[in-house]
């Protein structure tokens, strides 16, 4: 994704973050909590490859 585009993106989720601040549904501080949460994967994303290889690739007789 080019650079145009990350700002372009980036500058339509800040417009809708305070379109939703002035509507009253997100407040200051839970906009701030949400940007300190740390990232993680689901768990079963993370475990999809180990779970599903064996099957998946299963000699046929």
């Amino acid at each position: 994704m080019g650079k145009k585009d990350q700002e372009k993106i980036l500058e339509e989720i800040e417009k809708t973050i305070d379109l939703k601040k002035k509507e009253g549904v997100v407040t200051d501080k839970e906009i701030r909590e949400i940007k300190e949460m740390t990232l993680r994967l689901f768990p079963d994303i993370q475990d999809v490859q180990s779970v599903y290889e064996d099957f998946l690739f299963q000699k046929t007789r």
